[in-house]
């Protein structure tokens, strides 16, 4: 099989071959085709096994959606992960502190900061945290993030449960990915998680069609990302050799055809003006050509009158950046949306449409990280219920501490500490 470009390959045999071409319609089921039929031994992740890859190029191309997800994982992490335990106090449910030696020995051992916020980041990217699920061997719990792009479910047996998942440094790469080089780890156990010494738990959020990978709401925006990431080209290019035809420059039709008395051949007639064009466009665009002149010189004729020679015209540039800073507010406006993000927060809301008073944006704050962050939490926390039950901790609850921003009043640092109760 040899590609032609992203979307066309040739299948060659010794009597037959075939072009493929890969049309552009969505592939919303990430990895459905795959399971039905090939040999290869994991489901792949979109139509190329390569759609991480594919959206990650679009994200190092914009200055906006990556500090859209670093805000999403800030929401999402609040002030970090505490540890509680549920009690009843007047009537009311209240979750309390707790923490013990144990638990501080776990938290130091697993580096539990590190792997929480790197669980984030793969739950806002690219939606589907693996853990790398293993045990030391006095038999404590050890959590580890297994990137996303190097890890793949595994193809399941029909009619059976996932058994396996695969990692592979190159996946997405089909130049250099070889399916002899994925290494095989189990699927965690739930209902014998010490049954294999390392394994791999896939937290995610089941949405329908899709059986095998999420995929995060960012990635709807693609359009908009690709249109964002032009305007700055076009500008940069529009500065360097000018946003539209500054000149319309007339010439005689035989100005080259002759050198002094001698007549010129179609070869050498051709290689003056590809020389004359060359010129022009190194004297006329450029940052370095701003404002500069042209010199031609001409001769007169027996009446006294100019002969033909070169007439360089100023063209009126109708351009105007009012047209193209709408788009790219719109595209903005569009992505900020897509991430999950309040377009307040996400500071692309301009002027009297952004309520950016300090009591609106505390409201706006408080709204995006207690109402749009449980479900993230909740599958980000999910590897960790799991480690706090195989130590014993049946009635501890995994929490993270959400950041209130509060008047100056109420408290002189401007934000409180607080746990969602639900």
């Amino acid at each position: 099989m040899n590609w032609i470009n992203d979307e066309a390959f040739v299948i060659e045999s010794k009597n037959y071959g075939a072009v493929v071409q890969l049309t552009n319609s969505r592939d919303q089921s990430f990895g459905v085709s795959a399971v039905a039929g090939g040999s290869n031994k994991h489901v792949f992740w979109g139509a190329n096994d390569n759609k991480p890859n594919e959206m990650n190029r679009l994200k190092e191309q914009n200055n906006q959606v990556k500090p859209l997800l670093e805000a999403q994982r800030d929401m999402i992490y609040g002030s970090g992960l505490g540890f509680f335990k549920r009690v009843i106090a007047d009537g009311k449910q209240q979750l309390e502190p707790y923490i013990d030696s144990q638990l501080i020995d776990w938290q130091f051992e697993t580096e539990l900061q590190d792997y929480i916020i790197a669980a984030i980041n793969e739950r806002v990217h690219n939606a589907n945290p693996f853990t790398r699920f293993s045990f030391t061997v006095g038999g404590m719990p050890i959590l580890e993030t297994s990137d996303s792009f190097a890890t793949r479910i595994g193809r399941p047996t029909k009619g059976q449960a996932v058994s396996e998942y695969f990692l592979n440094p190159n996946f997405g790469d089909r130049t250099s990915f070889n399916d002899s080089d994925s290494i095989s780890i189990p699927a965690f156990n739930r209902r014998d998680p010490k049954a294999n010494v390392v394994s791999i738990l896939h937290c995610r959020e089941h949405i329908p069609g899709n059986p095998w990978y999420d995929f995060p709401s960012w990635w709807l925006s693609k359009d908009w990302i690709e249109l964002a990431n032009l305007i700055p080209l076009f500008h940069k290019s529009g500065i360097k050799n000018g946003y539209n035809l500054k000149y319309l420059i007339k010439m005689p039709r035989d100005y080259f055809d002759k050198d002094g008395s001698k007549e010129l051949d179609a070869k050498a007639v051709a290689g003056k003006w590809a020389a004359f064009g060359e010129n022009l466009k190194q004297w006329l665009s450029g940052v370095d050509n701003v404002n500069k002149s042209l010199l031609t010189r001409y001769l007169r004729g027996e009446d006294g009158k100019a002969l033909d020679s070169i007439d360089v015209v100023s063209l009126k540039n109708e351009m105007s950046d009012d047209a193209y800073s709408k788009v790219w507010e719109m595209a903005n406006v569009s992505i900020t949306n897509g991430v999950g993000i309040l377009p307040v927060l996400g500071g692309v809301t301009p002027g009297s449409k952004s309520g950016d008073s300090g009591a609106q944006i505390r409201v706006v704050a408080d709204y995006q990280q207690h109402f749009r962050t449980p479900v993230h939490r909740q599958i980000v926390l999910t590897p960790v219920v799991h480690a706090l039950r195989l130590m014993g901790y049946t009635d501890v609850i995994p929490a993270f501490t959400g950041v209130q921003l509060t008047t100056l009043d109420a408290n002189p640092n401007g934000k409180a500490a607080v746990v969602n109760q639900n």
